[in-house]
């Protein structure tokens, strides 16, 4: 049970005690009465000071500040002993960052890399948990994980920089060709500032999201059982996948074709279009249309493996805001499978397949793409097709 308790630190000792107890009583039954394997137990009151002693005998107290934070041996280090805290700097606005050199190896390999942040379960001293991932041999991985104190863009600027100083100490260079990531503004800029030679990417997902948003916001949501008000806010969101040099002439065909002004949604509707111009459409300095197009994307459109992955995370941890001890215990299990996966695609196994209806609908997109350039379909044709076959969940 002490064992259990040192090595499944994220774990209470409640919790320790009470699934070594269950597996002990499930291998004692078929060699023991019920009554000799009772009488052996110990009460949880009985082992609680025990293991919380063994604890604390590797796991330092709990800091409480950020300058106080002090993880070596074990809580620096991977499952398997080697390096893991690579990165550490500041004080009272210190910033944490976690990988194994095999993982740093190959963000600074990637060509495109994604990214995005969480904070359910960040300890109370940061704001947030922000990973950043690449593809590797055709399969997604967080391969660095850093704990932040904020959300500023020189806190991102200072990320960015401790990837470009690693790269550099290594005889390499950290300079991918394409990030993607949500439309936080902060970290836009942050990254034009470090990368400027990078093509950045917003989450078509996260622009879809945030026109249906608008949509509610602004009164829509009553209407969209209404064929033309849906097909209007469809076609406005399948912009992102019309040639850049066509959105304009697009967004002029969806206007003339939405409600009249004897339609009881005009005025919302009004009000959206006013929106969509202001924020995408004639806001290049925040927004510019490069940022939200995906035409001829046909790969990841979307950060929604991110997140898929920080919800899996959310649900392994189990609660919010875990101690530091906690979230850095979670993080070496999770380098330790992704050493694994990669130990797999490397001995030939196949990534994980796409989900059936994101690859049917990505085939579709491609088929309507191939069309339209062939000339087979006019504009508003291949918007409205394109608009229907968009996924938003």
């Amino acid at each position: 049970m002490k064992i259990t308790a040192l090595h499944q630190p994220e774990k209470t000792c409640k919790r320790v005690y009470d699934e070594v107890l269950a597996s002990a009583v499930s291998g004692a039954q078929s060699s023991h009465d019920p009554e000799e394997i009772g009488a052996a137990l110990p009460t949880f009151d009985g082992i609680r000071s025990a293991l919380r002693r063994e604890r604390a005998r590797i796991r330092p107290p709990l800091p409480s500040s950020r300058s106080e934070i002090c993880l070596e041996d074990q809580w620096g280090k991977t499952i398997d002993g080697d390096d893991f805290l690579l990165f550490d700097q500041g004080s009272s606005d210190r910033i944490l960052g976690s990988a194994s050199h095999e993982s740093m190896r190959i963000l600074i390999e990637a060509r495109s890399i994604y990214m995005d942040g969480t904070f359910r379960v960040v300890p109370r001293l940061f704001l947030q948990l922000y990973s950043i991932h690449a593809f590797y041999k055709g399969q997604m991985q967080a391969l660095v994980y850093f704990l932040l104190p904020d959300k500023s863009k020189a806190t991102c600027n200072r990320v960015f920089a401790m990837l470009k100083e690693y790269a550099l100490s290594v005889g390499k260079v950290f300079q991918p060709t394409t990030v993607q990531l949500d439309f936080e503004v902060v970290c836009l800029n942050a990254i034009q500032e470090s990368f400027p030679g990078a093509g950045v990417k917003g989450c078509n997902f996260h622009f879809c999201q945030a026109l249906w948003r608008k949509a509610q916001e602004l009164g829509l949501q009553p209407y969209y059982g209404d064929r033309a008000v849906n097909r209007f806010l469809k076609c406005v969101a399948a912009l992102s996948l019309v040639p850049l040099e066509e959105i304009d002439e697009a967004w002029l065909q969806i206007d003339s074709d939405s409600p009249s002004a004897d339609h009881p949604a005009f005025r919302a509707l009004d009000r959206f279009k006013t929106y969509f111009i202001s924020t995408w459409l004639e806001n290049e300095s925040v927004f510019p249309r490069v940022l939200w197009n995906h035409y001829r994307n046909f790969g990841a459109r979307t950060t929604n493996h991110i997140e898929g992955w920080h919800h899996a995370l959310n649900g392994r941890v189990g609660k919010r805001h875990v101690n530091l001890f906690e979230i850095v215990s979670h993080l070496q299990k999770e380098e330790h499978g992704n050493k694994a996966q990669r130990l797999l695609l490397d001995m030939g196994r196949a990534p994980k397949p796409v989900r059936k209806k994101y690859r049917v609908l990505n085939e579709r997109l491609i088929r309507l793409t191939d069309q339209y350039e062939a000339q087979e379909l006019s504009l508003i044709q291949y918007v409205s097709r394109v608009a229907h076959n968009l996924y938003t969940d």
